[in-house]
């Protein structure tokens, strides 16, 4: 009986140390540093791999600390039988920010962005030739090994992530871009008051949806529904959301006014 008890003890022990260890969250996986401190092999192959990895860790390092991640919105709204599209983008915090700020942001980005991933691109082309090249290093093999392993992560989050990134700014330059060329003042609405209209045509555009656009049904299916009552408390919530909100102020080394930004050809930008 007591031999029984003992094992039912080991039992329920070993149950509970695996539910326990179920429970455990796992601890994150700290993201990958290249390391390498310019000290070169004499091998010209593999230093000249070891520059290009480098070259695009910088330029990631440099890519994430300038471009804030900006949240791209669009609202609908109906008025005198019309139906509208309203752009607006904000920061990671939440705070509206001016259409100045977003040209700089959507083209600086995507330029910077293709420019990783085809640099990228490139030098994952040269990572066997730098792999086959180890064994050529002597004694200081040991000691590269590491930067054969770690290059590829490298490259793998420049064309990866950085390239995720730039279809991402890329549709919102197309977007943004659109709505620019067909934007629509908000003061001929007759429904904010002068402030308002001035924080909207600071930070957003407004685009009349016409029955040959392709959102037009979706749109039309949705609001002609509504009550004038529900479409008074609609355009007053997108009125209030410019009122009430905090607009990021802008600094003047990234901005970019809109007639400077149609000028720029953002197409010319996509990545190979």
């Amino acid at each position: 009986m007591k031999k029984i008890f003992s094992y039912l003890l080991l039992a329920t022990v070993a149950m509970f140390s695996i539910q326990v260890s179920a429970a455990k969250p796992k601890k994150e996986k700290a993201p990958y540093v290249w390391d390498w401190d310019g000290t070169r092999t004499g091998n010209q192959t593999f230093d000249t791999y070891l520059d290009d990895v480098t070259k695009i860790w910088n330029e990631i390092e440099v890519y994430e600390k300038t471009f804030a991640k900006f949240t791209y919105h669009v609202d609908t709204m109906a008025y005198n039988n019309k139906y509208y599209l309203l752009a607006y983008m904000t920061d990671s915090a939440g705070n509206i920010v001016t259409r100045s700020q977003v040209n700089w942001q959507v083209y600086h980005s995507v330029l910077s962005a293709t420019n990783i991933v085809l640099d990228a691109t490139t030098a994952s082309l040269s990572t066997a030739t730098a792999t086959l090249e180890l064994p050529n290093l002597g004694l200081n093999a040991f000691t590269y090994a590491k930067y054969i392993k770690g290059g590829p992560m490298v490259i793998a989050k420049g064309m990866k992530e950085i390239g995720a990134i730039a279809k991402v700014n890329k549709a919102n330059a197309r977007s943004w871009k659109a709505m620019k060329t067909a934007a629509v003042d908000p003061a001929t609405f007759g429904c904010f008051d002068e402030e308002t209209v001035k924080a909207m045509n600071k930070c957003c555009f407004f685009k009349e949806v016409v029955e040959t656009d392709p959102e037009y049904t979706a749109i039309e299916s949705v609001q002609a529904t509504k009550t004038p009552e529900e479409l008074k408390a609609e355009a007053d919530r997108i009125g209030n959301t410019f009122a009430e909100a905090t607009i990021l102020p802008e600094d003047k080394n990234q901005s970019l006014d809109d007639e400077s930004f149609d000028e720029l050809d953002t197409e010319e930008t996509e990545a190979a």
